[in-house]
């Protein structure tokens, strides 16, 4: 038997909280991912999810590269490596640009947000905002984690 690494515990959090919404019908879970890179090694945890009929979403991306695991390895938590970063990706369409700033002061002042514009030929048009939060996410916020997947959801009624 393995020991868990830090990813692994907020993983099963993360995962956890958002098959309790869906199972609870609050939400809809569109795809998962559970992805290792080899090359980087890298482990990556992705869940797409909407409220009921809505084509909007939100894809959480729980995410540790080497660095993450060595700290954790080496006991270097003092630094705060040992963990996981995490972000929250809204997607929708164009009518997304109309709620930036609502969904940005929701969130708060201190938090990362990127724009992107996707257009394509053979798809329709859509929106993605991406925010990140500027700090390892450790076991020691699991209150938090939990928190952020249910206020991802409360802020999905803004989309509406």
């Amino acid at each position: 038997m393995f020991d868990p690494t830090a990813f692994d515990n907020l993983k099963v959090v993360v995962e956890g909280e958002v098959y309790d919404f869906d199972l609870s019908g609050e939400i809809s879970i569109l795809d998962r991912k559970d992805l290792f890179d080899f090359a980087h090694y890298e482990r990556t945890y992705v869940i797409e999810y909407s409220l009921p009929d809505m084509t909007s979403s939100i894809t959480l991306e729980l995410r540790a590269d080497m660095g993450h695991f060595l700290a954790e390895r080496n006991g270097i938590r003092s630094k705060n490596k040992a963990g996981a970063d995490i972000r929250f990706i809204y997607s929708g369409k164009e009518e997304l640009h109309d709620h930036k700033g609502e969904l940005e002061s929701a969130w708060g002042p201190d938090k990362e947000w990127e724009w992107i514009d996707v257009h394509s030929s053979v798809h329709p048009s859509k929106v993605q905002g991406i925010l990140s939060f500027n700090r390892i996410i450790t076991e020691e916020m699991v209150d938090d984690v939990i928190h952020m997947v249910s206020f991802s959801i409360e802020t999905l009624d803004i989309l509406k």
